[in-house]
């Protein structure tokens, strides 16, 4: 039977949370798998094994795991991984993050157009991820901002939360232009509170976009990495990816 699990990092918000659990039901009623559920990989219930142990219990023992992440990083590419290993019995076809892709590059430009970004010379597109150890990662949000930039006709400058280059330090580089913020994030947490009241030091004409979010134009590439992962080769005893 098709079994599907798909995990989000999980938020120390409830609300955040809730938004992704009523977005993964209307994910789930466009699916025929015969089990669906979700997980979060921390923060919140259900847990990535607390998933995997309700599926199993329901008579699964084949999985289609899709992390709803949107680029490579050490959860998807590690933690999610590892805790698919504590069940040695089961298949799993492990799917990839949503990554850059024409509808991601669409959901961007959505949010900047609904900010007021215009495309004139005196404003500066700034897109800002958390930022991570993987080398991957990186090679992917340059992609994702050339991609965007392409699409909008402007050019997109890049920073980080957690690693160089820093949001702020940009933001002082791009002072003297209209500066529109556009994080890149489904959880946007206490992220975008902590960027805002930091910026609010540095001055400038700041004006933040809303995250990429639940947004519904996600549900068909959703559905695409499952279709991909299920038809990946297996690559190890027990994991396909």
């Amino acid at each position: 039977m098709e079994t599907i699990i798909y995990i989000a990092h999980g938020s120390r918000r409830d609300t955040a949370n809730t938004k992704f659990i009523d977005f993964m039901q209307n994910v789930m009623q466009q699916s025929s798998a015969t089990i669906q559920t979700f997980a979060f990989l921390e923060h919140a219930e259900p847990s990535v094994a607390q998933a995997i142990e309700t599926c199993i219990d329901q008579g699964a023992n084949e999985i289609t795991v899709v992390p709803v992440f949107l680029l490579p990083g050490i959860h998807a590419d590690l933690d999610i991984p590892a805790e698919l290993e504590r069940f040695p019995d089961v298949i799993f076809h492990y799917g990839r993050p949503l990554g850059v892709n024409d509808i991601m590059v669409e959901i961007l430009a959505d949010r900047l157009a609904a900010a007021g970004f215009g495309g004139l010379e005196d404003e500066a597109v700034l897109l800002v991820v958390h930022g991570s150890k993987v080398p991957e990662a990186a090679v992917e949000f340059e992609k994702l901002a050339l991609s965007l930039a392409e699409k909008i006709g402007s050019k997109v400058h890049r920073a980080f939360v957690t690693t160089p280059v820093f949001y702020h330090e940009m933001v002082r580089k791009l002072v003297g232009q209209k500066i529109f913020i556009l994080p890149h994030f489904l959880f946007s947490g206490g992220y975008t509170v902590k960027m805002k009241r930091e910026l609010d030091v540095v001055g400038g004409d700041v004006n933040f976009c809303e995250p990429v979010g639940f947004d519904e134009k996600l549900i068909p590439l959703i559905e695409k990495r499952v279709r991909e992962a299920k038809h990946e080769l297996k690559l190890s005893n027990n994991v396909t990816a």
